[in-house]
């Protein structure tokens, strides 16, 4: 279930040394390859996730790519420096007359082929920081605990599965209350929309602070951490059940201490319909399956907020909040106007 990961410290192996020729060929064979800085780079388009879309990839095939990664030439932004450990995991070598490489190679402080968070609990915060921030490929395990790792691997169709009939029996509980059935559209949107608002908060200002501590890590690399490390790690990209069922528990509780039961079982269906939207939406947004769920608004500005600025684009199933709090991707609105 691990990568297959060098353990911490060791030596990297020897790059290869491509000429400007190979390079040409290997893009005449239909390899995507890039130059970087000297480097050379075979990018594997079925996993990465890039917010300018594959046929940008496929259009500078087979070329030096630096100027345009650092904002040059025609690009509308530079890209962060996660973006840049991401483009790191597809070097293959370097090119004739550069061989000579300059990175800092934050992959030396954990192992991967091992439990991540016994690991990362021990790094100093700030380097932490940093690791997490340089984006990886693949589903290392978490957890030293082969149960509780089991426990936090959730498919994403689980979610509408086990959560819309839920939902469901939430809304006829308030007709059957009372509620009058016309009105049942009106509690759907409402639920949705403080759904969609719950959600950009918990992400801005639950997931996004910044740990101090050993303790301040683990909750960080467990609440967030280790999907911004990890995007294409499909397993994670739900809420689990059982996290899930004690939210849904605490509005339940909370809902019910406000409001009529007529209002409150209902508008609680609609706010669980607003998060299946929002699970099933961000499986769509890195899986690239399921495009129509989502749109290219929505997956540049989430793309945005894991390669570019993860200080934008906090919105998972709308842009409605970026929009109302000014924190949508300068890059996207650019692009839009």
């Amino acid at each position: 279930m691990g990568n297959a990961a060098k353990p911490a410290g060791a030596e990297p192996p020897a790059r290869k040394v491509f000429s400007r020729e190979e390079v040409a060929a290997l893009s005449a064979a239909g390899k995507h390859v890039y130059l970087f800085k000297g480097g050379v780079y075979d990018v594997n388009l079925d996993e990465l996730m890039h917010p300018g879309g594959r046929e940008l990839l496929e259009d500078h095939r087979g070329e030096d790519i630096t100027e345009l990664f650092l904002g040059g030439g025609n690009a509308d932004h530079a890209h962060s420096r996660g973006a840049r450990a991401l483009l790191e995991r597809y070097c293959v070598g370097r090119l004739e007359g550069h061989e000579q490489e300059e990175r800092a190679d934050l992959s030396a402080l954990v192992d991967e082929s091992k439990p991540l968070l016994p690991q990362v609990v021990k790094l100093d915060p700030r380097l932490y920081m940093e690791w997490v921030e340089a984006p990886s490929t693949g589903h290392p395990v978490m957890f030293a605990s082969p149960l509780v790792e089991r426990m936090t691997c959730t498919e994403w169709y689980v979610v509408p599965l086990l959560w819309l009939p839920i939902a469901a029996a939430f809304m006829a509980r308030g007709v059957l209350g009372g509620l009058s059935p016309l009105l049942l559209p009106l509690t759907l949107a409402i639920g949705v929309l403080v759904w969609q608002l719950l959600e950009y908060s918990i992400h801005r200002w639950l997931f996004h602070f910044e740990p101090k501590s050993p303790r301040g890590i683990e909750w960080h690399f467990m609440l967030h951490g280790h999907h911004h490390k990890y995007p294409m790690d499909f397993d994670r990209l739900v809420f689990p059940p059982a996290i899930a069922a004690l939210v849904i528990a605490l509005f339940h509780a909370l809902l019910h201490q406000l409001l009529p039961a007529s209002w409150a079982s209902p508008l609680l269906g609609g706010g669980i319909v607003g998060y299946v939207l929002y699970d099933t939406t961000h499986w769509a947004l890195h899986s690239g399956r399921a495009e129509w769920l989502c749109g290219h608004v929505l997956k540049t500005s989430h793309m945005d907020h894991h390669y570019v600025d993860d200080s934008v684009g906090y919105g998972i199933s709308s842009t409605l909040y970026d929009h109302a709090f000014n924190t949508m991707s300068k890059h996207l609105l650019k692009k839009m106007a």
